[in-house]
């Protein structure tokens, strides 16, 4: 019944965005890979980027923790020189606090073990802090810049997405056919509990709990389930309703719309961070960037990043 899910806006590792622009952390090998405004980026800060016991240089990968070293020396250093934006260590170490808590809960594993799994060594997580932090601190330089949204533009917001911005508490009773459904249906019109039949008749996790299945966006369910869900009077039963996984009765006990107030922050929070981009591709496009032909070109369009030679 659930929609598929990413990590999406919550990933905390990216392989290169605008908004997270990792960095090194150490060293294995001498000789310099790239230059960004006359800073060195050394070969071995890159290979310290990733663990790997391979004896050569995968070009493909070197090429791509390249590019995040060279974005992530032209960002710090410009919002260093342009905003006087310097991480404290106390700063830092609150960041790494709230990556660490999100990330454990979302993946539901130790951070050592996610680092782990994807190839990182734990170090990266400091970098990685530090440069939220540089983030969040950008916000706030162009917050005072972006257009504040009304409550029009908060109510077009919400209409252009309706249940996925729409919170409901529903139970719900999974049938196989629809004749099933129709006869479970009159059972609950002529009285009987809508948990207790669900419980009886339901054919999904949820049966053992009345059909209960919590409160949340309706944007989380299939299609035809939400668009049911959000057109149902509350405590009156809906359906049947097809879906993919066979046939539903639904009972909305609450419904609940963002407030106006909310969706004006949401779209604030969107014009600030369109703003916090566009500088951060200006200063990334424009960095004098001088990369070892050994380890690729470095070009900016369409997306600023190191090509890797092709042989």
């Amino acid at each position: 019944m659930y929609k598929a899910r990413f990590l999406g806006k919550h990933a905390l590792i990216p392989t290169l965005t605008l908004t997270v622009f990792l960095a090194a952390c150490g060293g294995r090998a001498g000789g310099v890979a790239a230059t960004v405004n006359g800073v060195d980026i050394p070969v071995s800060e890159v290979q310290a980027m990733r663990i790997s016991e391979e004896p050569t240089i995968n070009k493909t990968a070197f090429a791509e923790d390249l590019t995040n070293a060279i974005i992530n020396v032209a960002v710090v250093t410009a919002a260093r020189d342009e905003f006087s934006i310097e991480p404290t260590s106390d700063e830092i170490n609150v960041k790494k606090d709230e990556l660490v808590t999100q990330l454990e809960a979302s993946q539901g594993i130790s951070i050592e073990d996610f680092f782990a799994t994807q190839g990182l060594p734990i170090e990266r997580l400091d970098v990685i802090a530090n440069q939220q932090v540089i983030r969040d601190r950008l916000f706030e330089q162009f917050k005072a810049d972006a257009v504040p949204a009304n409550d029009a533009d908060a109510r077009l917001l919400l209409s252009s997405d309706p249940t996925g911005r729409t919170t409901a508490c529903v139970r719900h009773i999974l049938i196989p056919t629809e004749q099933e459904a129709i006869d479970a249906k009159a059972r609950i019109d002529g009285g009987e509990d809508f948990a207790a039949v669900a419980t009886e008749v339901g054919t999904d996790g949820t049966a053992a709990a009345g059909g209960d299945l919590g409160c949340q966006p309706l944007g989380m369910y299939v299609t035809e389930f939400s668009a049911a869900a959000i057109e149902a009077p509350i405590g009156v039963v809906a359906g049947p309703i097809e879906t993919q996984f066979g046939w539903h009765l639904i009972l909305v006990e609450s419904r609940e719309e963002p407030s106006l107030e909310s969706l004006r922050e949401e779209i604030d929070a969107g014009r600030v961070n369109q703003l916090v981009n566009a500088w951060l591709l200006e200063t990334i496009s424009d960095a004098t960037v001088e990369v070892d032909e050994q380890y690729g070109v470095w070009v900016t369009e369409p997306t600023p990043m190191v090509q890797a030679p092709s042989s």
